[in-house]
């Protein structure tokens, strides 16, 4: 169990080929893949593992590059996941926080359980 007093985010382990980082990612309940890193990371990682159109909130589509990486959630696990290049912020979606019990405390914490 880890809890998490910065809501609504998450303390998160990414590795994708020779690249990690432990940052704080947004958790988005409206985000249906597992972890979105910032656009600019992905001149890092060289050529994507797969490309994919995603519908954003507003209505639009947006193709972007994927990336076969392992994503952990301190204190709880690490999960095979595809990480996807994005945008500026870390954010984690539902393919990773649906395996687990996750607590919206009143707006003041974050409560996640195996």
């Amino acid at each position: 169990m880890t809890t998490s007093d910065n809501y609504p985010y998450l303390k998160v382990r990414c590795r994708v080929r020779h690249w990690g980082a432990e940052v704080w990612a947004l958790v988005d309940t409206g985000f249906d893949g597992h972890l979105i890193i910032p656009r600019q990371i992905a001149r890092q990682l060289g050529a994507p593992d797969s490309v994919a159109a995603w519908a954003m909130a507003d209505g639009r589509r947006v193709v972007t590059s994927g990336y076969r990486g392992i994503v952990e959630l301190v204190g709880v696990g690490a999960f095979p996941s595809t990480v996807v290049a994005l945008g500026d912020e870390y954010i984690i979606g539902r393919a990773v926080i649906d395996r687990l019990r996750v607590t919206f405390d009143h707006g003041q914490r974050l409560i996640v359980e195996p």
